[in-house]
């Protein structure tokens, strides 16, 4: 049968002056790429059209995620928690933040810069 997924599951090598790229070929013309860049590996789903969706880099610092995509969920029955020396979060229309309890906490100065209104709404609002 032509167009079955186990014929679409191809591996095909390929040599460019000294770089081992090894495909494999997804269903809905997606590949699996793996690769080195210098002294990183890579591992790559890239698109029908060849735009990058995942890259994992195997660094000598560690694994380093990155995607591209429409939309990104992360969905936990019992939580989830970043960690890090720096998280950045930028929306380009709107950031939105809701739940049960929230808390804002800092170990130095909390800042809230607005080019616009500041709003805060609440059945009692505490200052100190």
């Amino acid at each position: 049968m032509a167009g079955t997924p186990k014929e679409k599951l191809q591996t095909q090598a390929v040599t460019e002056e000294a770089i081992d790229e090894r495909e494999v070929f997804l269903r809905d013309g997606r590949k699996l790429v793996l690769s080195e860049q210098g002294n990183d590996q890579l591992v790559e789903i890239r698109s029908e059209s060849g735009l990058l969706e995942l890259r994992i880099k195997l660094t000598e610092q560690g694994p380093v995620l990155q995607m591209e995509s429409v939309r990104l969920q992360l969905k936990a029955t019992e939580a989830v928690e970043i960690e890090s020396q720096r998280i950045e979060i930028k929306g380009t229309e709107r950031v939105d933040v809701t739940g049960g309890q929230i808390k804002v906490s800092g170990e130095e100065d909390v800042n809230v810069d607005a080019k616009g209104e500041v709003r805060v709404v609440g059945k009692m609002i505490y200052l100190n």
